[in-house]
């Protein structure tokens, strides 16, 4: 069980901090169980004193949620979502600065609305700043690592310190540094400028071959699984032709128009769609020698 250090802390932060907190509302697949602590800290000073104050051991960050399986039994442990201060999105010295919580498709939308080149395909890509550069999200050939310059981060102590871009340890999907930070603001590289209306004909273009080739309006955590590297098939390919598309157990099934997405729209439990996960990883090992990595976190 976790605990916080001093009640000074508690009553200062007492509207930011939740207890035994149903998290189905902070996942798109919309189920899940509670947490034992919840904290939405406003701004850096607010996440500082909690950190600076609490005995933890289990500890995860979320930001939208659109690639978080929360198991249905609870987490013992804190969940720290940023708030409002955390989602500011403005132009500095001609580079584009925005807030961990911001949403990426809103950095797109700023960017375009400024004239600042290659964020259109953060615009297809659902979820929170911060979380995109600790997965180092990406789509269409562009990745968070070809637009980050440098973060600002929050050690588990509360220090706040800079990582600049070839220290990040950005790989596919992933990053290699950022178990143990918070990410708190992303500061863009400098790109070119051209008209809005450019830029908004390539957005477009990447919405339609999005809508085209994903489901859209259901329960889904996006892609399940990581391509494979080394593998000339992606995995949406490896499942369907090892039949898994066709697998279901309890509601949990995968979707008609991308094999790759669980489609949550019967609001299937979270063991179940954790066992159509595991039996899916394993007929592709046994099938073609290959591990599946999971894109989503089960947490």
């Amino acid at each position: 069980m976790q605990k916080i250090n001093n009640d000074k802390t508690t009553d200062k932060l007492k509207d930011r901090i939740k207890n035994n907190y149903l998290l189905n509302k902070n996942s798109w697949f919309g189920i899940g169980g509670c947490a034992n602590i919840f904290f939405q800290p406003n701004n850096k000073e607010e996440l500082i004193l909690f950190l600076k104050n609490i005995n933890f051991k289990n500890f995860i960050i979320i930001g939208s949620g659109s690639n978080i399986l929360f198991k249905d039994s609870d987490f013992d442990g804190v969940v720290i979502k940023l708030g409002k201060e955390f989602c500011k999105i403005e132009e500095v010295n001609s580079q584009i600065v925005a807030g961990a919580g911001a949403l990426k498709s809103r950095v797109s939308e700023f960017a375009k609305n400024n004239e600042y080149a290659n964020f259109e395909f953060l615009s297809s890509i659902p979820g929170t700043v911060g979380g995109g550069v600790s997965m180092n999200a990406g789509c269409f050939g562009s990745d968070m690592s070809d637009i980050v310059s440098q973060i600002s981060v929050i050690d588990l102590r509360g220090e706040e310190k800079i990582i600049t871009l070839k220290n990040i340890g950005f790989d596919y999907r992933k990053t290699e540094l950022l178990s143990s930070y918070i990410i708190i603001e992303v500061l863009f590289k400098k790109t070119k400028k051209i008209q809005s209306s450019v830029i908004e004909n390539k957005i477009n273009l990447l919405k339609k071959k999005k809508n085209e080739n994903q489901p859209s309006g259901i329960r889904t955590g996006g892609s399940t699984f990581k391509n494979p590297i080394g593998s000339s098939k992606k995995a949406w390919e490896l499942i369907r032709e090892a039949g898994c598309d066709k697998l279901s157990y309890g509601n949990a099934k995968f979707s008609s128009h991308h094999c790759n997405f669980v489609d949550n729209s019967n609001l299937a439990s979270s063991s179940d769609i954790e066992k159509l996960i595991s039996e899916t990883q394993k007929k592709i090992k046994k099938n073609y020698g290959i591990d599946l990595e999971l894109e989503i976190k089960i947490i």
